[in-house]
């Protein structure tokens, strides 16, 4: 690749690296980029470590153009401290690929390394690519990587205290608990948010209301942000997503954590939650979906919301 700051790197000194406090180092400290797919990333990845996404659908635009750090780091704070040169090394990994010479040019790890070496402010960062992948650093390393929890496993902790109260004609949506999209996303329905007891268990501190006529119960104890939207093919849900996910963007901000309701948790907030994987994650709402599905199998948006959020994924892909 011609890059003369490209190292290569085993695992036993990205472990090293990782041990080390980050007032060690020159820069801001190290930065692990992960170069698999969303899925694999969210099942299963190093601490700390940030996913990079790279779609088919940019893929498809950017035959002929040089990829730019930009479509490939969503997180555009992260993106600016990246190309100042404040972390230093940064660690680019794949799946599993020995060396930088085993890479395809069209790969995305090829591509993240080309782009760092391009933009990053030059001599201030050490880049390396990390031999054998995730796959050969976690055969060792495990105590080093976050694993997710069970599909649907914290449902389990709230279903004892609430069968009894409940009973056994509770409908399917309202079983069990609200699943946790990511560390500070979580979806569910009216019942679950009328749960006190419930919502504490799982750290909410704000409530993202996405139904026509669910009160909220705890206006004193959470923040709430209501959007009054009907499940009806004729309702304009994609009008709605910038609101929602600049209020789920300032919970998270704030180190807090949002539950994402509508009456069922099936089409409405459901709806929401995917929008935001799409737009935050920059994934394709097919594989936003699949994830959302593995963690409540109830969801099921009304084909009016599927077709705008099929509109919402070009618009955020390929723009």
């Amino acid at each position: 690749m011609g890059m003369s700051d490209l190292f290569e790197i085993a695992g036993g000194e990205l472990a090293q690296i990782l041990r080390t406090l980050p007032e060690h180092f020159a820069a801001g400290g190290s930065l692990v980029l992960d170069c698999r797919p969303f899925l694999a990333y969210s099942r299963s990845h190093i601490c700390g470590s940030r996913n990079v996404n790279w779609n088919s659908m940019i893929r498809r635009r950017s035959k002929t153009s040089v990829v730019s750090l930009e479509w490939l780091v969503p997180d555009k704070t992260l993106l600016g401290r990246l190309r100042s040169g404040e972390f230093s090394p940064v660690i680019v990994l794949d799946e599993d690929s020995r060396s930088v010479a085993d890479l395809k040019s069209e790969s995305l790890a090829s591509m993240l390394l080309t782009a760092l070496h391009a933009e990053v402010e030059p001599g201030t960062t050490q880049i390396c690519f990390l031999q054998g992948g995730f796959d050969g650093f976690f055969a060792l390393y495990p105590d080093l990587c976050v694993n997710a929890p069970p599909v649907n496993g914290n449902q389990s902790a709230f279903r004892d205290s609430e069968s009894g109260m409940s009973g056994r004609n509770t409908p399917l949506y309202d079983q069990g608990g609200p699943v946790e999209i990511l560390p500070f996303l979580f979806l569910g329905s009216a019942h679950h948010s009328s749960r006190r007891e419930t919502l504490a268990n799982c750290g909410i501190t704000a409530v993202l209301n996405v139904s026509s006529s669910c009160p909220n119960l705890f206006e004193d104890e959470f923040n709430y942000k209501t959007l009054r939207v009907e499940d009806s093919l004729a309702t304009d849900i994609r009008a709605r997503f910038p609101e929602a996910i600049d209020f789920i963007d300032s919970v998270k901000g704030c180190g807090g954590r949002v539950l994402v309701h509508c009456q069922a948790g099936i089409s409405r907030s459901a709806t929401i939650c995917l929008a935001y994987l799409i737009h935050s994650r920059r994934v394709r709402l097919d594989e936003a979906f699949d994830f959302v599905k593995q963690r409540r199998r109830v969801i099921s948006p009304n084909l009016a919301f599927m077709g705008q959020l099929l509109q919402f994924e070009t618009d955020v892909l390929c723009h």
